[in-house]
Order: structure tokens, then sequence, then C-alpha cells
């Protein structure tokens, strides 16, 4: 609430909440909140088309009209999740089924002593499978001369990647290694970049520890990542920056701004 003499002064707080269109439309899907967001600001900006009598002397400005407003903001996240990672690549999310399956073969491959090569890739799992068992390395194409791994690699089990000891007795660089591996039922959840729009109504809820709380809602806008995302941050806490561009949804204005409600009693 404002005081007597109408000052308002405020340390601003509040909570982001997006309310995605559905995709090709402008339709909303109901409202998630975007986590902590330690920044929030607006920018408004106006062109003027100036008007100047130079009858007489100096040019005197005796008229101006806006041309245009351009609306925009930007702000930052730092709640790492899946929506808000996808959102910064323009992408989508997907869960990844794998299911459990026996002696699944790699192709033979050359290699190299000192490296480390991924299991499962493919053109529909580029990044490769997760979560394998029984591993087993064979030298030439199978079934090949099977190699101990003892002193010749190290497997990770658990993300599907096999390190060829750089001073691996039984291994030498350009020998063609087959992979054999069992599959272990489990389930991910993975990111695809894309170049999709990101389009749907902000509302900001105010939560001010000082001043009144006015509450925001813009019914259409644009967000695009704006900036660094830093995956390694050293001490600092990571955080995902976003514009974003206020605009028109049909007849309706670019923002509502409302107060609090007081209740109205009858008596």
């Amino acid at each position: 609430m404002e005081g007597r003499d109408g000052r308002n002064y405020t340390l601003g707080r509040g909570e982001l909440h997006f309310d995605q269109y559905a995709p090709g439309t402008q339709t909303l899907t109901g409202e998630r909140y975007l986590g902590n967001t330690p920044e929030f600001t607006t920018t408004s900006e106006s062109e003027e088309l100036e008007h100047f009598d130079s009858d007489h002397g100096v040019n005197d400005k005796d008229d101006s009209v806006t041309l245009s407003n351009t609306s925009s903001g930007s702000f930052t996240t730092d709640n790492i999740n899946t929506e808000n990672v996808a959102m910064f690549y323009l992408g989508s999310t997907q869960s990844l089924a794998q299911l459990a399956q026996a002696a699944v073969i790699d192709a033979a491959r050359p290699v190299l002593r000192g490296r480390t090569y991924q299991l499962g890739t493919s053109a529909q799992r580029p990044a490769g499978v997760r979560n394998v068992n029984n591993v087993q390395i064979r030298k030439g194409a199978a079934p090949g001369t099977e190699v101990a791994l003892t002193n010749n690699v190290e497997v990770d089990l658990d993300l599907g990647r096999i390190y060829i000891e750089s001073d691996a007795p039984d291994i030498a660089d350009g020998d063609l290694l087959t992979f054999t591996y069992d599959l272990v039922a489990s389930t991910n959840t993975q990111i695809v970049s894309g170049t999709k729009e990101i389009e749907g109504a902000l509302r900001f809820i105010a939560f001010n520890p000082k001043g009144g709380n006015r509450d925001y809602y813009w019914p259409r806008t644009k967000l695009s990542p704006n900036g660094d995302f830093a995956l390694k941050s050293g001490d600092d806490w990571q955080t995902i920056p976003f514009n974003v561009e206020f605009l028109r949804k049909g007849s309706l204005e670019k923002v509502y701004i409302n107060s609090r409600g007081v209740a109205v009693t009858t008596p």
C-alpha cells in the first residue's frame, strides 16, 4: 500500500509463471512456475517523429507523434530443470526407453590407446547408450579374439563408456575392436535442441518485503535465450538467461497491472 503522501519505496521480489501456447496456436496450456529468478527487468522504447517550426529564426519543436513503441525485458533463473534448459536451446524433451537386451554388438572400430569410446552410438541415438553390463572386447570383427579387460581398459557401466589404457599390453593403436554388451532396462530424459519459437503468457506475482505489491500479466510474450549458460561456473550457481519480447494478442493490451484486491464488505 502507498503511504498517505503517495510514496511507495519498494524492494522488488516475486515469482514468474509462464503459460506456453500449444504448438502452432495461441491456446494457453497452463502456467508453469519458472523457479527462482534473481533478476527480471522490463524496458520500453518509443520512436518519435518530431516537427519543427522553421519559418522564423531558431527552429522550435512544436509537435511530435509517437511512431512506434517496443516493449521488452530479460530475466535469469537459477532453476536448472528440464523445461528451462529445453527453452534455452529452443528445443524439446523426450523420454527415452531402453529395453533390456543381451549380447548387443557394436561394429568393429579402429582404436587408439589413451582414448575413450562411447557404446551404442547411432543415427537414432547419437549420444549412445547407458546402463550396460557384461562387456566383452574382441580384436577384429566378431567373434574375433577376446581381450582381457584387466590392464587393458576401464569400463563405465553407467555411462556406457570404455577407456583404452595408454599402456594397454594387448591393444595396439589402430587395432580393430568389437564391443559386445548387455543393455539394462532403463529410462532417461533427453533434450534435443531446435529452432522453435517459444510464445505464451507471462505472469509476475509480487511478494515485496517492502512496498506495495502489484501483479503483472502479459497475454503474449516471446522468450529467447540471451547470453551465457555456464555449464561450469566455478563457485557460482548456474543461471539461465532469457530475453522477453512483449507483443499484442488480438485486441488485448500488452500488459495488465493489478494491485491486490481489497474485499468489499456489505453492511
